[in-house]
């Protein structure tokens, strides 16, 4: 008899590459919106919202997160980070931590960028000019 496949299952939990790129971006906005003129209090909430989200809970999930994420950390990283007596499954959950957390930093680093006020010192071009013209 071979693996029954739990279908089911797999359309509940809803894990696409997509879908964590969609949390990556929920949790950098609510962390602006909670947090928006305190980093420590921000990365704080970044920690804990990564922490415990199911792309880094679910071992199934981790996969799907770390293909999707920009900052997969290598082994060495990953290896510093972890216990001495660290298995591969919590080594691989502990990998998909610091790749999530570094990707919402990143977004929230992006979305700061995007809502900053264009000055001389971002674009020399302009030398006081505004962009609408």
């Amino acid at each position: 008899m071979g693996w029954k496949r739990e279908t089911k299952y797999e359309v509940t939990m809803g894990w696409s590459e997509l879908d964590y790129i969609k949390t990556v971006e929920g949790i950098a906005e609510d962390a602006i919106k909670e947090y928006p003129d305190d980093d420590d209090d921000r990365q704080e909430y970044v920690r804990e919202s990564v922490d415990g989200n199911e792309y880094v809970v679910y071992y199934g999930a981790n996969e799907i997160a770390l293909r999707a994420s920009r900052n997969e950390p290598d082994g060495s990283e990953v290896r510093a980070m972890s216990a001495d007596d660290a298995d591969w499954r919590t080594m691989r959950a502990l990998a998909t931590y610091m790749a999530m957390e570094a990707d919402v930093m990143e977004e929230i680093d992006r979305l700061f960028k995007e809502h900053e006020p264009v000055t001389k010192s971002r674009n020399k071009k302009l030398e006081g000019e505004t962009l609408i013209q």
